[in-house]
This record gives structure tokens, sequence and C-alpha cells, in this order.
């Protein structure tokens, strides 16, 4: 045997032995390798006194003078085998062992006995690598075991801190007196927050016994439907003490555990967790949910709690049922309703105009008048039909066993009686009411939902001309989807780098000369392109934002017209007004403002102003109006003969000039009704001593018959179509062939009411 031969094999037999993962696979691999390597008929390891590994007996049975005279070496009889020359070597170190082989015959010689030695020392490398390796895992895992139940631990002071912090949520809220809904609302957030965000339902009832439970606050996910939850509150309330009920509800099991609220040791509701099944049987969530069944309880108690138990249900400003109320017997309506028929029909119901009495007469007064219309919204209704108001100037019918046809009679009977003049505080004041009519679909079985196409359709009532009802179709829900992007997109417009101003010339009939200009507002959408005013003033009204828009159109439009006024000295100049502008308390004085900052005078300065926004609050607009006089301005009544139309309104309010609508000026000359109502109002101008503007002049026939008629002014696309600032001084200049400033001046000036 070489010594190369020998180094070979100590090689692989390093390599087999310190690849082993596990202490007692490497001694056995070493055991056979040693008596594969040294041509051994015999290979033993014992480690501690025990036998671990044993080659050509089997670990069970090596002859016991092998392993007592281990470390002695010699030559040992071995019935059935003969004579065995054996060798040991110690592992070396740590380690309390020895490697043995025994050859029959023929002794190791010297060569062998190194190589025997040297594996002996490699195995003892390899056992004390491996339990140092098993002693950093044993304590790696004790660690990570440790550092699990630190984490846990922390976990569970967590979760006892966040149930005290919300515990101390609601006492302060109890204790601040916060509204009953805000109260419920805290305690089933915090409890949903603390399972882990499932589902928690608080279940009253009616304080006066007349109603059936309803669902008073709701948060966090659901497994099941109203209907499980109402039987779990209801088992709780009855047993009077926490009860546990499996569900089956969206396609998973769950658990309901349920706790019933007393008061006073009478019971008034249950909480109720709407949990899944791996949950439910956890002691910890029952204890957790008795805790806020406790803190409605104590809510309940409070003597200024119990006196709002009917706010909770009810609007305390008008008496009727609030949203909460609203949804909760919907539900049950569409829950017991025939799918066959679908016969329960919702009405949504918004005021047009009531921001504007609000603004102009005060909170005290629109109160009064949101008290009123809740009256004759509930004297158009039948025993049994559900009014609520659920928002500021918006509420809800609910018609129980009412066909779409029904819900239309209805929302007309609404709207006509809300069209009378309201008497408050010694003035009449106008609104109307734009209503959305939504009858179930089959496929619907949720509450918001049918509220939310009422919602949809009365948006649309509003965009057709408002004071009107409209049926929901499927398709109003992309139209509303745009609109609700236009009007987002609209809010974030308002630094008014989008807009921009047109002007279309206001032109003498009679000489055919322009005399003055019309400020036409203009919506450069960076996507969408031109928007038409069609489509944004009403958001703009709704929204609010029309009183800053109306603001900087005027502001812009008399900055620029006073310009004009250096070259063309009786230049005059029509600006819109919107309700919300005519109600603002300070609009007079903002008008004054504008007109000392722009320089422009206020004779040159006429407002155009709806009959719907005069009649919406008749004595504020007297009031401003007249102050606007007593500065000089003149005022319009835009669209004349579209709205009330009113002879007393005209003789009262000081106005100066009537505009002719469109719409009659452009079937004048095919309608005789359109005509007469034309002829009228030029006959009804002249008699009151107003101007009259025609609007909408597109063909030779309507010029001619509104000359002969004899009305005094007019635009549209026939005589100038709108044009932008630079274009408008060459326009006049050209038109005007009188070259000095004063005959300008006269000349346009000759235009004006009472000229």
């Amino acid at each position: 045997m070489t010594f190369h031969w020998s180094v070979h094999h100590l090689t692989e037999y390093l390599s087999e032995v310190s690849g082993q993962q596990d202490e007692t696979l490497a001694i056995r691999v070493a055991a056979e390798r040693a008596a594969e390597a040294l041509d051994a008929e015999v290979a033993v390891v014992i480690v501690a006194g025990k036998v671990r590994a044993c080659v050509g007996f089997g670990l069970d049975d090596p002859p016991a003078a092998l392993t007592r005279n281990a470390r002695a070496g010699g030559t040992l009889l071995v019935p059935g085998t003969g004579n065995l020359h054996t060798f040991a070597a110690d592992l070396g170190r740590d380690i309390e062992g020895t490697l043995v082989v025994a050859r029959v015959d023929e002794p190791l010689v010297a060569e062998e006995l190194q190589m025997l030695h040297g594996m002996a020392k490699m195995l003892g490398m390899a056992v004390r690598g491996l339990r140092t390796l098993e002693a950093e895992r044993i304590l790696r895992e004790a660690r990570e075991r440790e550092a699990q139940q630190r984490l846990e631990l922390l976990e569970a002071v967590r979760a006892r801190q966040r149930l005290v912090e919300t515990l101390l949520e609601i006492q302060r809220a109890i204790s601040s007196r916060k509204p009953l809904p805000d109260i419920f609302d805290i305690i089933t957030s915090g409890a949903s927050g603390l399972v882990e965000g499932w589902g928690i339902v608080l279940v009253l009832t009616d304080p006066a016994g007349q109603d059936p439970p309803v669902i008073a606050s709701r948060n966090g996910n659901r497994t099941c439907d109203d209907v499980a939850v109402r039987v779990g509150a209801a088992a709780a309330m009855a047993a009077k003490r926490v009860v546990c009920q499996t569900t089956d509800g969206h396609g998973a099991d769950g658990v309901l555990i349920a706790a019933p609220v007393l008061v006073a040791e009478e019971i008034v509701g249950s909480l109720v967790a709407d949990l899944p099944a791996r949950l439910g049987n956890a002691a910890e969530w029952r204890a957790v949910l008795t805790a806020f069944a406790q803190q409605v309880s104590l809510a309940l108690t409070d003597v200024r709690t119990i006196a709002a138990m009917r706010e909770a249900f009810h609007d305390p400003l008008t008496g009727l049922a609030n949203r909460a109320l609203l949804l909760d017997v919907l539900e049950q309506a569409i829950g017991e309703s025939n799918p066959a028929t679908n016969d329960v029909t919702v009405i949504y119901i918004d005021l047009d105009g009531f921001k504007a009495v609000n603004d102009s007469s005060g909170h005290q007064a629109g109160d009064e008048l949101l008290r009123l219309v809740a009256t004759r919204i509930s004297s158009c209704l039948r025993a049994g039909d559900v009014a609520a108001r659920v928002g500021g100037d918006e509420f809800v019918i609910m018609l129980e066993h009412a066909d779409q046809a029904a819900g239309i009679e209805v929302a007309e009977r609404i709207i006509s009686a809300v069209k009378e003049p309201f008497h408050i505080s010694g003035r009449e004041m106008f609104v109307a009411a734009s209503a959305g009519v939504a009858q179930k679909r089959p496929s619907c079985t949720d509450a918001a939902e049918l509220l939310s196409t009422s919602d949809i359709a009365m948006y649309q009532a509003k965009q057709r001309g408002r004071g009107r009802a409209v049926v929901f179709e499927p398709a109003m829900k992309a139209a509303i989807h745009a609109r609700m992007e236009l009007q987002g997109d609209l809010r974030r417009a308002t630094g008014f780098q989008e807009f921009s101003l047109q002007y279309q010339p206001i032109v003498s009939l009679g000489t055919g000369r322009p005399i003055g200009v019309e400020a036409l507002i203009r919506w450069n959408h960076p996507q969408r392109g031109p928007v038409p005013p069609s489509e944004f003033i009403s958001i703009a009204e709704e929204t609010g934002i029309i009183r800053e828009l109306s603001r900087w159109v005027l502001e812009q439009s008399a900055r620029q017209a006073s310009e004009w006024r250096k070259a063309i000295p009786g230049l005059c100049l029509n600006v819109n007004v919107s309700a919300r502008q005519i109600g603002f308390r300070r609009f007079p004085a903002e008008v004054a403002e504008i007109l000392a900052g722009t320089g422009l005078p206020s004779h040159a300065l006429t407002l155009e102003l709806t009959e719907t926004a005069l009649m919406l609050d008749p004595e504020a607009a007297l009031s401003h109006l007249r102050e606007l006089r007593e500065l000089g301005v003149q005022v319009s009544v835009d669209d004349f003969g579209t709205g009330y139309s009113s002879l007393s309104y005209l003789r009262n309010f000081p106005v100066d000039e009537v505009k002719i609508d469109r719409t009659f000026v452009a079937h004048m000359d095919r309608s005789a009704d359109d005509l007469t109502l034309v002829r009228a109002i030029v006959d009804l101008g002249r008699s009151l001593r107003l101007q009259t503007v025609a609007e909408g002049i597109e063909n030779t026939r309507q010029l001619t018959t509104l000359r002969e008629l004899g009305c005094g002014l007019g635009q549209g696309y026939l005589l100038a179509q709108p044009m932008n600032p630079p274009d408008v001084q060459p326009y006049f200049l050209r038109r005007l062939p009188i070259l000095t400033r004063a005959s300008t001046a006269d000349n346009l000036d000759a235009g004006r009411p009472g000229a």
C-alpha cells in the first residue's frame, strides 16, 4: 500500500463523513468507510462507552471482548470467525470515543495504522462540528421560541392596550355628549377593530315599542345577512345572556355571538359579532363583545342619551325618519317584497333654490323652510309610506306596495305642493323640487343600491330643467358618473387658468349698430376640450363654486370693458348673475368694490338675472336690487317667459330690461302662439318703459318680425357671434362711422333703456 493510496482514501473519507447532517449517520458512514479503506472485516465506533456503529457484527451483537478491550488492541479469537487482529484510535479531544477495526489473518501495517488514526481524528472533528451545529440549532430554536413568545406577549399587551384605548374613547364620547349615532358607530367600529375587522352590528328596540328592532350601527366585514343577525340578536335578548349561533352565509361557515344590551335591567337591544368559525369559539371574543355591550348600556343609561334615543332614528329638525331608520325599513321592505311584482318604489327629492334662500335669509329661515317642506311632503303620502330627511335639503320617500306609476304620481304631487309660496316671518319665499323615482328591480337586494338609483334619477331631473320628476334608467349610471367626474374637474379648475371669456355684441335692431356686449364664460378642459356652459353651470351652482366663478366673470369683464371704453366710451356690459350671488348678503357691496377697482362706470353695467333667481326670496332680491339701483347699475330679467312671468314683480322690482328667451324667437316665424307671446312681451316692456332684448336671432325673417313688433335690441348669430376679447374693439370701430369719442358714446348710449 502506497502513501498516495492512503491520502486518496483519507480525502474521500473526510468528504463523506463531514458531508453528513446528522451525528449518528456520520458515525455509521465513518465505520463503513474505515472498513472498506482498510480491508477490515470489522469496524466499530464507541462513543462514551456505547457502541454507536458496528460493521461486520451489527450494532446489537458486537463481541463483548472487542468493545471491552478496544483501546488495548491485539489478537482476539471470535468463534466462527477466527483470530481478529484489532487496532484502535481515539477520536481526539473533547470526544470520549474510539474507532476500532479488526482484520482476519493479516495485521495493519504502519501506513494503515497512520490512516486509521487520521480517520479517527477526522471523525472526531466531524462529530465535534455536528455537535456544535446541533447546539447552535437548539439554541437558535430556543431563542426563536422565546422571541415568538415575546411577540405573542407583546401582541397580547397591545390588544389589551387597544381595548383600553377604545373603551376610553367611548367613555370620552359619552361624557362629552356626542350624538348617539356617533357613539354607536364608535362602539361598533372599535369592537370590529379588536376582532380582526369582522362585522359588529348593534340592534336596538324602538323606545316606544311601536316599531320592530332596527340596526342602529354596523361596522366591519359580513359573513351572513341581516336576517341571521336579527335572529341572533333576538335570541340574546330573550335569553338575557351571551348566545352563540352557527351560520352558513356567504359560502362559509360562521358564528354569531350576541350579547344583550340592558338599561336599568330592561333589555333594549343586542350587540352582535358576525365572525368566521375559526374565531367564534374563542372565549376572549365573547368577553370583548360583552365589554362593548356594556358600553352601549352606559351610553343609553346616560340621562342625555336616553332623551336622544328618538334622535337616533329621526331627524331632530323635521321629525321625519333619518337615513339610518330609512335604510333599515327599506332593507326590511326589500326582503319582504314580492320578487314577481317588485312593489317597492323610492322617490329622492332635492330642493331647487334652497341654498339661495339659506344664504340670503339666514339659517333660521332655512330651518323653518325645511320644516314646512317636510309637512307638505308628509301631506302627500299614504299611511304606511315613510318619509325621511337624508341631507341638508334632501328627502327620500319609500312607498311599499307601489309600482313606478304610483311613484311618479306621488312625486308630481310633492313637486306641485312644494312649488306653492312659503310664508316665513312675514316674507314670501319660493323653492322648487326635483324628484328621482326608482322602482325595485328583480336583481336588487340592497337598500343602498335602490337609494342610489333614485339619487341618480334625481340628478337627471335637475339636468333636464329642475322642478320635475324623472324615472331611473340603467343608462343614467354612466351619465351620472361622467357628471361626477366633471364636478371633480370643475373643483380642480377653480384657479381660473382653464376659463376664459367671450363677448357677444348686443345690437340695436333699429340702427343695426352694436351698443354693448354680454360676457360669456368658456371652459377649455385640458383633456375634454371646450365644455359647454349648459354642462358645467348647473354643477357649479350645486357645489357652490358658482359664487367664486361669477365674481371672477364680473371682475374680469368689468376690467376689460373699462379698457375698451377708452376707445369706445359708450360701450355697455351685460353680465349674468346666479341665484346664489343675488342671495349673498354682500352682493351689492361686492359689485361696488369691483366697479371701483376696475374703473367701470356703474351706468355701463347691466346685471342679468333669471326669473327663478328673483323669486326664490323676493324680499331679499328686492332689497339687493334697490341697492344696485342706488349704485346706478341696471338690471335685466333673463329668459323672460320661461319662469314665473309675473307682471307684479316686473312692476315692483327695479328692473330696466327684459330678455325674450331664444326658444320663443326660434319658433315665432312658424308658431302663432310663440309670435303672440313675443308680441305680448314687447308690448309689456313698452308699457312699463322697459327695454326689450331678443335672444337667438338666427335669420332675417326673425329680425324683420322683431323690428316690426318694436323690439329694441337683439343678439344672435345673424347679428354677431361671440368673439374673443382682441376682436371686440375692431368690430365696434368698424360699425361706428362717427369717429369722435363723444359722438361714439352718444351713438352707443342711444340704445340703452330710457335713452
